[in-house]
Protein backbone atom coordinates (compact mmCIF):
# COMPACT_ATOMS: atom_id res chain seq x y z
CA UNK A 1 0.00 0.00 0.00
CA UNK A 2 3.00 2.69 1.12
CA UNK A 3 3.46 1.77 -2.81
CA UNK A 4 0.10 2.91 -4.16
CA UNK A 5 0.20 6.03 -1.74
CA UNK A 6 3.27 7.24 -3.14
CA UNK A 7 2.10 7.42 -6.68
CA UNK A 8 -1.75 8.96 -5.85
CA UNK A 9 0.01 11.95 -4.37
CA UNK A 10 2.03 11.85 -7.40
CA UNK A 11 -0.77 12.02 -9.59
CA UNK A 12 -2.21 14.41 -7.33
CA UNK A 13 0.43 16.62 -7.49
CA UNK A 14 0.87 16.34 -11.11
CA UNK A 15 -2.96 17.77 -11.91
CA UNK A 16 -2.17 20.69 -9.32
CA UNK A 17 1.06 21.56 -11.05
CA UNK A 18 -0.55 21.18 -14.63
CA UNK A 19 -0.68 25.33 -15.08
CA UNK A 20 2.80 26.05 -14.80
CA UNK A 21 4.14 22.62 -16.09
CA UNK A 22 3.20 23.18 -19.51
CA UNK A 23 2.86 26.52 -21.70
CA UNK A 24 -0.32 27.47 -23.03
CA UNK A 25 0.12 25.64 -26.35
CA UNK A 26 -2.69 24.30 -28.94
CA UNK A 27 -2.34 21.83 -31.98
CA UNK A 28 -4.69 21.01 -34.73
CA UNK A 29 -4.16 17.42 -34.43
CA UNK A 30 -6.25 16.03 -37.28
CA UNK A 31 -4.12 13.48 -39.36
CA UNK A 32 -1.57 12.85 -36.80
CA UNK A 33 -0.77 9.29 -35.22
CA UNK A 34 0.64 9.25 -31.35
CA UNK A 35 2.62 7.11 -28.88
CA UNK A 36 3.33 7.09 -25.56
CA UNK A 37 3.71 5.24 -21.43
CA UNK A 38 1.03 6.31 -18.94
CA UNK A 39 0.67 5.45 -15.52
CA UNK A 40 -2.31 5.01 -13.15
CA UNK A 41 -4.34 3.93 -10.07
CA UNK A 42 -7.63 2.03 -9.79
CA UNK A 43 -10.69 1.43 -7.55
CA UNK A 44 -11.23 -2.10 -7.81
CA UNK A 45 -14.52 -3.17 -7.04
CA UNK A 46 -15.51 -4.74 -3.51
CA UNK A 47 -17.42 -7.56 -5.36
CA UNK A 48 -14.62 -8.33 -7.74
CA UNK A 49 -12.62 -12.19 -7.42
CA UNK A 50 -9.84 -13.92 -8.33
CA UNK A 51 -8.42 -17.09 -8.53
CA UNK A 52 -4.96 -17.93 -7.74
CA UNK A 53 -3.16 -21.13 -6.84
CA UNK A 54 -6.71 -22.64 -6.64
CA UNK A 55 -7.25 -20.15 -3.74
CA UNK A 56 -10.52 -17.37 -3.97
CA UNK A 57 -8.89 -13.81 -3.55
CA UNK A 58 -11.16 -10.64 -2.72
CA UNK A 59 -10.04 -6.82 -2.64
CA UNK A 60 -11.18 -3.98 -0.46
CA UNK A 61 -13.03 -1.91 -2.83
CA UNK A 62 -10.28 1.22 -2.57
CA UNK A 63 -7.43 2.78 -4.84
CA UNK A 64 -5.43 -0.99 -4.47
CA UNK A 65 -4.43 -1.36 -7.86
CA UNK A 66 -1.97 0.35 -9.78
CA UNK A 67 -1.39 -0.16 -13.28
CA UNK A 68 1.68 1.30 -16.01
CA UNK A 69 0.78 0.54 -19.70
CA UNK A 70 1.17 1.77 -23.41
CA UNK A 71 -1.60 4.04 -25.40
CA UNK A 72 -1.42 5.12 -29.26
CA UNK A 73 -3.65 6.85 -31.22
CA UNK A 74 -5.25 8.42 -34.38
CA UNK A 75 -7.40 11.76 -35.05
CA UNK A 76 -9.02 11.54 -38.03
CA UNK A 77 -10.46 15.00 -37.20
CA UNK A 78 -9.81 18.27 -35.03
CA UNK A 79 -12.10 16.55 -32.69
CA UNK A 80 -12.65 12.96 -33.22
CA UNK A 81 -9.96 10.16 -32.66
CA UNK A 82 -9.67 7.01 -31.47
CA UNK A 83 -6.98 5.21 -29.42
CA UNK A 84 -5.50 1.83 -28.32
CA UNK A 85 -3.73 0.66 -24.83
CA UNK A 86 -2.35 -1.85 -22.74
CA UNK A 87 -1.62 -1.93 -19.34
CA UNK A 88 0.32 -4.04 -16.53
CA UNK A 89 -1.71 -4.69 -13.18
CA UNK A 90 -0.87 -4.68 -9.70
CA UNK A 91 -3.23 -5.26 -7.14
CA UNK A 92 -3.26 -5.83 -3.43
CA UNK A 93 -5.99 -8.43 -2.09
CA UNK A 94 -7.61 -8.74 1.41
CA UNK A 95 -5.54 -11.60 1.97
CA UNK A 96 -2.22 -9.53 1.66
CA UNK A 97 -1.23 -10.98 -1.94
CA UNK A 98 -0.60 -9.05 -4.91
CA UNK A 99 -2.50 -10.41 -7.80
CA UNK A 100 -1.54 -9.00 -11.02
CA UNK A 101 -2.95 -8.90 -14.57
CA UNK A 102 -3.56 -6.54 -17.62
CA UNK A 103 -5.93 -4.53 -19.73
CA UNK A 104 -6.07 -3.92 -23.04
CA UNK A 105 -8.88 -2.21 -25.06
CA UNK A 106 -9.49 0.93 -27.26
CA UNK A 107 -11.27 4.00 -26.71
CA UNK A 108 -13.19 6.47 -28.90
CA UNK A 109 -12.18 9.89 -28.03
CA UNK A 110 -13.61 13.32 -28.57
CA UNK A 111 -12.00 16.66 -28.57
CA UNK A 112 -13.98 19.94 -26.61
CA UNK A 113 -11.53 21.73 -27.62
CA UNK A 114 -7.19 22.11 -26.98
CA UNK A 115 -7.85 20.83 -23.55
CA UNK A 116 -10.51 18.86 -22.63
CA UNK A 117 -11.67 15.61 -24.50
CA UNK A 118 -13.57 12.53 -23.31
CA UNK A 119 -13.70 9.09 -24.11
CA UNK A 120 -15.91 6.11 -24.67
CA UNK A 121 -14.65 2.49 -25.11
CA UNK A 122 -13.92 -1.29 -24.09
CA UNK A 123 -11.51 -3.18 -22.70
CA UNK A 124 -10.80 -6.34 -21.47
CA UNK A 125 -9.04 -6.46 -17.72
CA UNK A 126 -7.94 -9.78 -16.37
CA UNK A 127 -6.53 -10.44 -12.78
CA UNK A 128 -5.13 -13.69 -11.70
CA UNK A 129 -7.12 -15.96 -14.00
CA UNK A 130 -10.61 -14.14 -14.13
CA UNK A 131 -11.46 -11.83 -16.81
CA UNK A 132 -13.92 -9.56 -17.46
CA UNK A 133 -15.04 -6.74 -20.30
CA UNK A 134 -16.02 -3.97 -19.32
CA UNK A 135 -17.34 -0.29 -21.48
CA UNK A 136 -15.37 2.51 -20.08
CA UNK A 137 -16.10 6.03 -19.95
CA UNK A 138 -13.86 8.76 -19.55
CA UNK A 139 -12.61 12.28 -18.94
CA UNK A 140 -9.37 14.78 -19.24
CA UNK A 141 -7.30 17.26 -19.59
CA UNK A 142 -4.60 17.52 -22.57
CA UNK A 143 -1.46 20.23 -22.28
CA UNK A 144 0.97 20.55 -24.78
CA UNK A 145 4.84 20.98 -22.94
CA UNK A 146 5.93 20.84 -26.73
CA UNK A 147 4.82 21.21 -30.30
CA UNK A 148 4.79 17.25 -30.43
CA UNK A 149 4.72 16.20 -26.48
CA UNK A 150 1.61 16.56 -24.25
CA UNK A 151 0.90 15.60 -20.99
CA UNK A 152 -2.22 14.23 -19.96
CA UNK A 153 -4.81 13.72 -16.61
CA UNK A 154 -7.71 11.17 -17.40
CA UNK A 155 -10.57 10.01 -14.97
CA UNK A 156 -12.48 7.40 -15.92
CA UNK A 157 -15.03 4.78 -14.99
CA UNK A 158 -15.67 1.32 -15.75
CA UNK A 159 -18.46 -1.16 -15.81
CA UNK A 160 -18.51 -5.01 -16.68
CA UNK A 161 -21.05 -7.21 -17.95
CA UNK A 162 -21.23 -8.68 -14.53
CA UNK A 163 -22.35 -5.27 -12.61
CA UNK A 164 -18.70 -4.89 -11.39
CA UNK A 165 -17.71 -0.72 -11.12
CA UNK A 166 -14.37 0.49 -10.93
CA UNK A 167 -12.55 3.84 -11.11
CA UNK A 168 -9.20 4.70 -12.51
CA UNK A 169 -7.08 8.14 -12.28
CA UNK A 170 -3.87 7.89 -14.82
CA UNK A 171 -1.21 10.24 -16.27
CA UNK A 172 0.24 10.33 -19.65
CA UNK A 173 2.83 11.48 -22.24
CA UNK A 174 2.44 11.60 -25.50
CA UNK A 175 4.46 12.15 -28.82
CA UNK A 176 2.66 13.44 -31.70
CA UNK A 177 3.87 12.21 -35.13
CA UNK A 178 4.57 14.89 -37.67
CA UNK A 179 2.68 17.83 -34.89
CA UNK A 180 4.60 21.36 -35.78
CA UNK A 181 1.02 23.50 -36.12
CA UNK A 182 0.83 24.90 -32.42
CA UNK A 183 1.18 28.28 -31.05
CA UNK A 184 2.40 29.41 -27.88
CA UNK A 185 1.18 31.86 -25.07
CA UNK A 186 5.21 33.54 -25.55
CA UNK A 187 5.17 32.97 -29.80
CA UNK A 188 1.75 34.90 -29.25
CA UNK A 189 2.82 37.71 -27.65
CA UNK A 190 5.98 37.73 -29.97
CA UNK A 191 3.92 37.83 -32.97
CA UNK A 192 2.12 40.79 -31.55
CA UNK A 193 5.21 42.99 -31.35
CA UNK A 194 5.51 44.96 -34.41
CA UNK A 195 8.27 43.67 -36.72
CA UNK A 196 9.83 46.16 -39.42
CA UNK A 197 12.62 43.67 -40.86
CA UNK A 198 9.26 41.61 -42.43
CA UNK A 199 5.69 41.44 -42.91
CA UNK A 200 3.63 38.47 -42.36
CA UNK A 201 -0.04 38.10 -44.76
CA UNK A 202 -3.08 36.29 -42.84
CA UNK A 203 -5.66 35.24 -45.61
CA UNK A 204 -9.25 34.62 -44.14
CA UNK A 205 -11.31 33.10 -45.89
CA UNK A 206 -14.68 34.85 -47.01
CA UNK A 207 -18.18 34.08 -45.65
CA UNK A 208 -21.37 32.59 -48.54
CA UNK A 209 -23.61 32.08 -45.75
CA UNK A 210 -26.34 31.57 -48.69
CA UNK A 211 -23.73 29.42 -50.70
CA UNK A 212 -25.17 30.99 -53.71
CA UNK A 213 -21.45 31.45 -55.26
CA UNK A 214 -21.07 35.38 -53.93
CA UNK A 215 -19.06 36.23 -50.82
CA UNK A 216 -21.24 38.37 -48.55
CA UNK A 217 -19.48 41.23 -49.15
CA UNK A 218 -20.13 41.88 -52.50
CA UNK A 219 -23.87 40.05 -51.92
CA UNK A 220 -26.88 42.52 -52.74
CA UNK A 221 -29.11 40.10 -52.29
CA UNK A 222 -28.58 37.69 -49.23
CA UNK A 223 -30.59 34.62 -48.38
CA UNK A 224 -31.51 34.03 -51.87
CA UNK A 225 -33.17 30.76 -52.56
CA UNK A 226 -30.87 27.51 -53.10
CA UNK A 227 -30.76 25.93 -56.73
CA UNK A 228 -31.81 29.42 -58.83
CA UNK A 229 -29.22 30.94 -61.09
CA UNK A 230 -27.61 34.20 -59.48
CA UNK A 231 -25.21 37.19 -61.16
CA UNK A 232 -22.49 38.32 -60.22
CA UNK A 233 -24.12 40.95 -57.27
CA UNK A 234 -26.38 37.07 -55.92
CA UNK A 235 -29.38 38.27 -56.97
CA UNK A 236 -31.41 36.08 -58.32
CA UNK A 237 -31.78 36.05 -62.34
CA UNK A 238 -34.73 36.36 -64.17
CA UNK A 239 -36.65 35.71 -67.47
CA UNK A 240 -39.79 36.55 -69.42
CA UNK A 241 -41.80 33.25 -69.78
CA UNK A 242 -45.48 33.46 -71.74
CA UNK A 243 -48.16 31.34 -70.98
CA UNK A 244 -51.30 30.78 -73.27
CA UNK A 245 -54.34 29.23 -73.43
CA UNK A 246 -56.45 28.94 -76.30
CA UNK A 247 -60.59 28.13 -76.29
CA UNK A 248 -62.21 26.59 -79.19
CA UNK A 249 -65.90 25.47 -78.88
CA UNK A 250 -68.04 24.36 -81.84
CA UNK A 251 -71.61 24.20 -82.49
CA UNK A 252 -74.53 22.21 -84.32
CA UNK A 253 -75.65 23.75 -87.04
CA UNK A 254 -77.76 26.78 -86.94
CA UNK A 255 -77.65 26.36 -82.88
CA UNK A 256 -75.79 28.77 -80.26
CA UNK A 257 -76.12 25.78 -77.16
CA UNK A 258 -73.32 25.09 -75.96
CA UNK A 259 -72.40 20.93 -75.81
CA UNK A 260 -71.67 18.53 -72.84
CA UNK A 261 -68.05 19.30 -74.30
CA UNK A 262 -67.98 22.73 -74.53
CA UNK A 263 -68.93 23.09 -71.04
CA UNK A 264 -65.75 21.18 -69.87
CA UNK A 265 -63.66 23.62 -71.82
CA UNK A 266 -65.23 26.83 -70.68
CA UNK A 267 -64.74 25.21 -67.05
CA UNK A 268 -60.68 24.59 -68.16
CA UNK A 269 -60.46 28.52 -69.34
CA UNK A 270 -62.16 29.50 -66.06
CA UNK A 271 -59.73 28.17 -64.00
CA UNK A 272 -57.02 29.49 -66.53
CA UNK A 273 -58.58 32.96 -65.93
CA UNK A 274 -58.66 32.93 -62.21
CA UNK A 275 -54.65 32.06 -61.96
CA UNK A 276 -54.05 35.03 -63.94
CA UNK A 277 -56.88 37.33 -62.30
CA UNK A 278 -54.94 40.19 -64.61
CA UNK A 279 -56.11 39.11 -68.02
CA UNK A 280 -59.57 39.76 -70.30
CA UNK A 281 -60.76 37.20 -72.35
CA UNK A 282 -62.59 38.45 -76.01
CA UNK A 283 -64.18 35.71 -77.36
CA UNK A 284 -65.27 35.82 -81.26
CA UNK A 285 -67.62 33.57 -82.94
CA UNK A 286 -68.10 32.60 -86.68
CA UNK A 287 -70.46 30.22 -88.48
CA UNK A 288 -70.02 28.59 -92.13
CA UNK A 289 -71.22 29.83 -95.15
CA UNK A 290 -74.61 28.71 -95.09
CA UNK A 291 -77.98 31.10 -95.35
CA UNK A 292 -77.77 35.02 -95.52
CA UNK A 293 -74.60 36.93 -94.29
CA UNK A 294 -76.93 38.95 -92.11
CA UNK A 295 -78.58 35.96 -90.71
CA UNK A 296 -74.91 34.32 -89.66
CA UNK A 297 -73.76 37.60 -88.52
CA UNK A 298 -75.99 37.79 -85.45
CA UNK A 299 -75.94 34.03 -84.83
CA UNK A 300 -71.98 34.12 -84.34
CA UNK A 301 -72.87 37.21 -82.01
CA UNK A 302 -75.15 34.60 -80.18
CA UNK A 303 -72.55 32.28 -79.71
CA UNK A 304 -70.47 34.17 -77.96
CA UNK A 305 -72.46 35.55 -75.93
CA UNK A 306 -73.36 32.35 -74.88
CA UNK A 307 -69.76 31.30 -74.00
CA UNK A 308 -69.43 34.49 -71.96
CA UNK A 309 -73.06 34.11 -70.51
CA UNK A 310 -71.38 30.62 -69.10
CA UNK A 311 -68.21 31.92 -67.63
CA UNK A 312 -69.89 34.65 -65.89
CA UNK A 313 -72.69 32.80 -64.68
CA UNK A 314 -71.40 29.38 -64.55
CA UNK A 315 -67.91 29.88 -63.56
CA UNK A 316 -67.77 32.65 -61.93
CA UNK A 317 -66.08 35.35 -64.18
CA UNK A 318 -66.23 39.04 -63.67
CA UNK A 319 -68.28 40.26 -66.65
CA UNK A 320 -66.00 43.31 -66.87
CA UNK A 321 -63.02 40.61 -67.90
CA UNK A 322 -65.38 39.06 -71.11
CA UNK A 323 -66.16 40.73 -74.21
CA UNK A 324 -67.79 38.87 -76.90
CA UNK A 325 -67.78 39.62 -80.92
CA UNK A 326 -69.53 37.76 -83.78
CA UNK A 327 -67.88 38.09 -86.97
CA UNK A 328 -70.56 35.67 -88.64
CA UNK A 329 -68.97 33.98 -92.11
CA UNK A 330 -66.27 36.55 -92.60
CA UNK A 331 -63.53 34.17 -90.98
CA UNK A 332 -63.91 30.86 -91.69
CA UNK A 333 -60.86 28.26 -90.29
CA UNK A 334 -61.30 26.32 -93.12
CA UNK A 335 -62.80 26.37 -96.92
CA UNK A 336 -67.09 25.98 -96.72
CA UNK A 337 -66.76 23.27 -99.57
CA UNK A 338 -67.94 20.39 -97.53
CA UNK A 339 -69.89 18.99 -94.63
CA UNK A 340 -67.05 18.44 -92.38
CA UNK A 341 -65.50 21.87 -93.27
CA UNK A 342 -68.43 23.42 -92.40
CA UNK A 343 -68.69 21.70 -88.98
CA UNK A 344 -65.32 22.74 -87.94
CA UNK A 345 -66.64 26.87 -88.86
CA UNK A 346 -69.16 26.76 -86.67
CA UNK A 347 -67.05 27.86 -83.71
CA UNK A 348 -65.90 30.39 -80.83
CA UNK A 349 -62.89 30.91 -80.37
CA UNK A 350 -60.43 32.81 -77.56
CA UNK A 351 -56.94 33.30 -77.65
CA UNK A 352 -55.48 34.33 -74.08
CA UNK A 353 -51.64 34.62 -73.17
CA UNK A 354 -49.95 36.37 -70.37
CA UNK A 355 -45.79 36.95 -69.79
CA UNK A 356 -44.55 36.83 -66.53
CA UNK A 357 -40.95 37.00 -65.07
CA UNK A 358 -39.87 33.62 -63.51
CA UNK A 359 -36.55 33.06 -61.67
CA UNK A 360 -34.25 30.71 -63.96
CA UNK A 361 -33.48 27.40 -62.59
CA UNK A 362 -29.77 26.17 -61.78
Amino acid sequence: MKKLSVISIAIIAAFAATPTMAQAVSNDEAGQWYVGPRIGVMATDSDRLSIYNNQLRSFDGGFDTTFGGLEAGFNFTKEWGYRFYYDLMSSSAQDGGNPSGDRFGIDMLYNFNDNFYAGLGVNNTKIDDISNRFYRLSGGYKSYLTDTIAITFEAAVQQSEADLTEFMLQTSLRYYFGGSSYTSTSSRAEQSTPITQSSTSVVIAEIDSDNDGVVDSKDKCPNTRSGYLVDADGCVVYEDETISKNLLVTFAFDSAVISANGKTDIADTAVFLKDYPQLDIVIEGHTDSTGAAAYNLGLSQRRAEAVGESLVRDFGIDAARVTTIGYGETKPLVANDSRENRAKNRRIEAHMSVTMRVPVEK
